[in-house]
């Protein structure tokens, strides 16, 4: 006798339904928005058809909700056992349960912002092919690199509005769509082009000089080095971007709007939802997340004050490039705003941390000095960008704040029959990232003392005899045909911004400053996060009189 308030040929039926729409699903991707309004509307469907033809035993809601949790229950069982079967592709990679059954724990790991370490801990227990999620590798291997020269971005890079509009770091459809965005882009990184975007850099950087001071003067002898940096890598990046239409000027009123808070909102939930695509479907859709958005409002203002201008900019601009490529102005606000984003959060970070650790170990900060006085014997010279790429020390500090500081997810997807690595299959379709802070600190590639900053083993010389380098892991700006296209100009704006904070500046931290602690509050996503403020005092270097310099950019 069936003691279920609802007949067991309903419950057969939902049932049946669940299997059915595993063998759908399995082979197809739904959008979660769309499968969120199907589920919502057969739901009241269903509550509609037992209203009108109601059951002797239950009432409307509790039979709807009845074969509803037949049908979900069934759905989930079969998805479950079949991802842990030994019928899956993926089989026979090893990885935790939980991780295997469902992507919502690499989705929850990615926003809390330990990814990178939860991964390298895993690795060490279940070795360098790891499964981190139904369809999703792990790949503790150099030879992981690999992937990032055939494979494309998988559908964590989608944008979320799932809109036909095109920008250069999202999933294209089409491989001839990204080659020619990227090829319009490709002109501002030529010689001629990062010529042209010098004086903006040098005039920025005499900014972000004046901006630390004035801060410091105003909080009471100490200022939160990150948060200048953010004003002048965004307030930059503005230049670059719209060039005199930038109305961005963070350094000079300060951020009472947030974007760069939600600017690293947003891109904290691309990075984490993106690794369930259907969850940030859903999330996009909610209106608490339009917050989200104000930097994408503010370019998109920009870009169209800017392509109206009557006069031509002063160099060449990045919308410079987009028009004369015949690009449609919603591309170029998205463009803009990638542009903003991608070029600014990174580099800020990274002279964050230079300082950083140049401080924590100022032998090393002196030594820095010491090079660039020997190159440039007038601290408030010129500094050519040539003759900055040479300098040992600088380069390898650099090198050392990429290594420790960007340990990314860059996940991919293999193509058309598969893909081999280190011997191993991966099956089509499946979503695979290197996992870089692994590779990053392994003693396999980086000995001695991989966890520390050592700038001198990017030196020909190392750190001596036993000394291993490997450069060809360090992901910080990706490879292949999806890596970072402004790479050239983040590297000519650190090695600027470091060695004119070095030549006029004496920097400690503020007492009681916890080095350890900040290490470990740093968050990495797609951007990074800094739970621990970095307060320091700062101080002109002996002889270097900042004023005229000062007194030249306010006349401009």
């Amino acid at each position: 006798m069936n003691s279920l308030p609802v007949p067991n040929e309903y419950l057969g039926f939902a049932a049946a339904a669940g299997v059915a729409s595993w063998l759908y699903l399995n082979r197809r991707t739904v959008r979660g928005d769309y499968a969120f309004l199907f589920y919502s509307a057969a739901y009241f469907a269903l509550y509609a058809t037992l209203r009108a033809f109601p059951l002797a035993s239950a009432s409307p809601s509790i039979a709807a909700a009845f074969i509803a949790l037949t049908y979900f229950t069934t759905l989930a069982s079969v998805t479950v056992g079949y991802r842990l079967s030994p019928w899956h592709p993926l089989a026979n990679y090893p990885g935790p349960v939980l991780w295997r059954i469902s992507s919502v724990y690499l989705t929850y790991i990615s926003f809390m912002g330990r990814r990178h370490l939860i991964l390298d801990k895993l690795h060490a227990k279940y070795g360098p092919f790891l499964r981190i999620g139904p369809n999703t590798l792990s790949l503790n291997t150099p030879a992981a690199t690999s992937v990032y020269l055939t494979m494309e971005k998988s559908d964590a890079y989608r944008f979320p509005a799932h809109d036909k509009v095109v920008g250069i770091f999202f999933k294209q459809d089409s491989k001839e769509v990204h080659r020619e965005r990227k090829k319009l882009w490709g002109g501002m990184f030529t010689p001629n082009g990062l010529a042209q975007l010098t004086p903006a850099l040098e005039k920025r950087t005499w900014e972000v000089m004046r901006c630390i001071e004035r801060r410091q003067k105003a909080n009471g002898g100490y200022v939160n080095l990150p948060e200048a940096f953010y004003h002048w890598s965004h307030d930059f990046m503005g230049d670059m971007v719209f060039s005199g239409c930038n109305k961005i000027e963070l350094m000079k009123n300060g951020d009472a709007k947030e974007l760069i808070y939600t600017g690293k909102l947003a891109t904290v939930m691309q990075d984490s939802l993106g690794q369930s695509p259907w969850l940030m479907d859903i999330l996009w859709q909610i209106p608490a997340t339009k917050d989200m958005h104000q930097l994408v409002r503010l370019a998109s203002q920009m870009t169209r004050t800017r392509v109206q201008a009557k006069e031509l900019p002063a160099f060449r601009d990045l919308i410079s490039y987009l028009m004369e490529g015949g690009v449609s102005l919603p591309d170029m606000e998205r463009d803009a705003v990638i542009g903003i984003l991608g070029g600014s959060d990174n580099t800020s970070i990274a002279m964050s941390l230079c300082c950083y650790f140049l401080v924590a170990e100022p032998h090393y900060y002196v030594a820095l000095r010491a090079e660039l006085d020997a190159a440039f014997p007038d601290p408030l010279g010129h500094l050519a960008p040539a003759t900055l790429a040479t300098l040992p020390l600088l380069n390898g500090a650099i090198h050392e704040i990429l290594r420790l500081g960007s340990p990314y997810f860059l996940p991919r997807v293999a193509g058309p029959g598969g893909a081999k690595v280190d011997g191993h299959y991966i099956p089509e379709g499946t979503i695979v990232a290197l996992a870089a802070y692994s590779q990053q600190i392994s003693p396999d590639n980086f000995y001695p003392e991989p966890m520390n900053f050592r700038p001198e083993r990017w030196q020909p010389q190392g750190l001596g005899p036993d000394t291993k380098t490997n450069k060809a892991v360090l992901a910080s700006f990706s490879f292949g045909p999806h890596s970072c296209i402004g790479k050239v100009l983040a590297w000519q704006e650190l090695r600027y911004c470091l060695s004119r904070v070095v030549l006029a500046f004496d920097m400690e931290f503020q007492p009681g400053f916890d080095v350890q602690a900040f290490r470990d509050g740093i968050l990495n996503m797609r951007t990074t996060l800094l739970e621990k403020d970095m307060f320091m005092k700062v101080s002109r270097r002996a002889g270097v009189d900042l004023d005229k310099v000062f007194a030249t950019l306010e006349a401009e």
